[in-house]
């Protein structure tokens, strides 16, 4: 089964964020299929992982910050783990035909759904790929992802 996960159910199966669990049970439910990885999942996925670092770090004393480190340092860790035994896909498409297809996607669905660019992106770069399953803890995408005919799973948090 061709699957697509978006950026922030990526950063899910890495990071320990509350809804970690139920990402990597549903991952695990789906037998570990590779998801692809495009150059726009690598910089919000670990843009995604900085900024959470960022964030902790303003939010502890200098004596915690340590954790932090270890924190971002074990989801890159495991990002790279993820790459390194093809759980990821590395693949590329024409984004300008991802773009193209965002617009459409937004003249027809937005201004009813709600969605916002980077959702419409994610979408378009699924339906390109061919993807059969869309991942997503974003209600709006999935919904959008299951416009357009590709089956979504319903994560439980």
């Amino acid at each position: 089964m061709r699957v697509y996960a978006d950026s922030s159910f990526i950063v899910r199966l890495v990071t320990s964020e509350p809804e970690s669990p139920a990402a990597v049970n549903e991952y695990r439910r789906l037998r570990r299929p590779r998801l692809f990885y495009l150059p726009l999942h690598a910089l919000e996925v670990e843009n995604a992982i900085y900024h959470r670092a960022f964030h902790a770090r303003r939010a502890v004393p200098s004596r915690e910050r340590a954790g932090v480190t270890r924190e971002r340092d074990a989801a890159l860790s495991r990002l790279s783990h993820l790459r390194t035994q093809a759980a990821l896909l590395d693949v590329t498409l024409d984004m300008d035909a991802a773009l193209d297809q965002a617009q459409g996607l937004s003249r027809s669905h937005s201004e009813r759904l709600g969605a916002r660019a980077i959702d419409l992106l994610h979408v378009s770069c699924a339906l390109l790929l061919k993807s059969e399953l869309f991942l997503s803890f974003d209600g709006r995408q999935l919904e959008l992802a299951r416009i357009t005919g590709m089956q979504v799973a319903e994560i439980s948090k």
